[in-house]
């Protein structure tokens, strides 16, 4: 394994991805804690505003998706993720500054966060389909667990100061290092400098966007396996950013220890990313969605957990647990779809089930807030952690997901 890894770091342009999505994460493990209890400490905010604010990121993620993975054929992969991330920096900044100069609104917030979303909606099909262009196809299990692991590395060290951070210094703060770090890592991506995707020839008229789209669809939707995980990940996801978004915050603030025991449970998270995608560099399971489903059942346990609440010591461990198994799941994942779409599809496949998947999310963030109100948050927590629980297991049921087997290099060639 260490061979592959030592292959993947004379690869130019992946050091500079691996590099890039270090630093960017730093700045993601600080963000979480740094939006949530700013957005709380606004006078008259509640957890209806948190709501509000993580909503309104949300829904252009989910709609403005598909748009993305067209973008990042037609356009190019590393150029996008350069560009979004150098752009997103200054709406992160904005709010950033707003509130180290006690100007933090809640609908400034909302619109930075709509900004922004709709910059990530473009930036993550494009990075999907970056990989497979810089690295062979018999590294492509090593590269996507190698940029995880390394990635999820940088996540820990975020959480790890973000609650100190917060608590000692501000909201403000711990944004103006997130906004650093998108610009630094998108200037280090753009510097890859990948050819843009293949125009069409002298004479030859280019697909029109719905027809990419529809190219797109077809090459989703005729993999059932595909369909059926992306179906039961909606719900998933709808109980799961609900509960990161607005529900693990607010319970904090209620019953445990505020901003210093939310980083600690992110910093078993980001612990438990890193272990999980460092198992992921050593298994190659035949039956690769047997693994990457088979996990996700953890992560409602993890929700469930902190609706009791249980000692800060134990939602560490299980933060830990559901890092591992939500980082397997990614690794698996990716590699599967990787290996069984063709490439020039790639971005659209993946902008598909990124809005499957987070279809339900903006639902589930705007709800979380009312819901929480109305039966308060231990109830909610239990409501959001069965649901989850459930909607992770089910896919296992589809004899397509359960016997899907691992494409090989054989295969490939």
């Amino acid at each position: 394994m260490m061979g592959e890894v030592s292959e993947l770091w004379k690869i130019t342009a992946f050091r500079r991805l691996l590099i890039a999505r270090v630093v960017s994460n730093i700045g993601n493990g600080i963000t979480p804690i740094a939006l949530a209890f700013g957005v709380l400490s606004i006078p008259g905010a509640d957890a209806g505003s948190l709501s509000y604010v993580t909503t309104a990121q949300m829904i252009p993620l989910v709609l403005f998706m598909l748009v993305g993975g067209v973008a990042a054929d037609r356009f190019g992969r590393s150029q996008l993720v350069g560009i979004t991330d150098i752009v997103g920096s200054i709406f992160v900044g904005i709010s950033a500054l707003s509130f180290l100069t006690s100007h933090a609104s809640i609908p400034l917030l909302c619109f930075n966060g709509f900004i922004f979303g709709m910059l990530n909606a473009l930036w993550y099909p494009a990075f999907s389909g970056i990989m497979p262009i810089i690295v062979p196809a018999k590294l492509l299990q090593a590269a996507n667990s190698t940029v995880g692991l390394a990635a999820n590395a940088g996540f820990t060290v975020g959480a790890s100061i973000a609650g100190v951070l917060v608590s000692t210094a501000g909201s403000g703060w711990g944004l103006l290092v997130d906004a650093f770090s998108f610009l630094v890592a998108g200037i280090l991506v753009l510097r890859m400098k990948l050819p843009r995707n293949a125009q069409p020839e002298e004479g030859e008229a280019r697909e029109t966007i719905f027809a990419q789209l529809r190219g797109g669809w077809y090459e989703f939707s005729s993999r059932r396996w595909i369909v059926i995980v992306v179906i039961c990940f909606a719900f998933f996801h709808m109980g799961f950013e609900g509960f990161l978004g607005v529900l693990a915050p607010v319970q904090m603030k209620e019953a445990l220890g505020g901003a210093k025991d939310m980083g600690i449970m992110m910093f078993g998270f980001g612990v438990g990313a890193v272990s999980g995608t460092a198992l992921a560099l050593k298994l190659r399971p035949q039956r690769p969605l047997v693994l990457a489903v088979g996990v996700c059942p953890i992560v409602g346990l993890w929700i469930l957990s902190l609706a009791v609440p249980m000692p800060i010591w134990v939602l560490f461990l299980m933060a830990m647990a559901g890092g591992i198994a939500l980082d397997l799941m990614y690794a698996n994942w990716m590699t599967t779809i990787q290996t069984n779409v063709p490439q020039e599809a790639l971005s659209r496949v993946g902008s598909y089930d990124a809005f499957g998947s987070l279809a339900f999310a903006p639902l589930g963030l705007f709800l979380a807030g009312p819901f929480t109100h109305l039966v308060g948050a231990r109830t909610a927590l239990i409501a959001v952690g069965l649901m989850v629980f459930i909607a992770a297991l089910l896919p296992l049921a589809s004899s397509e997901v359960r016997h899907l087997k691992a494409v090989t290099h054989e295969d490939h060639t």
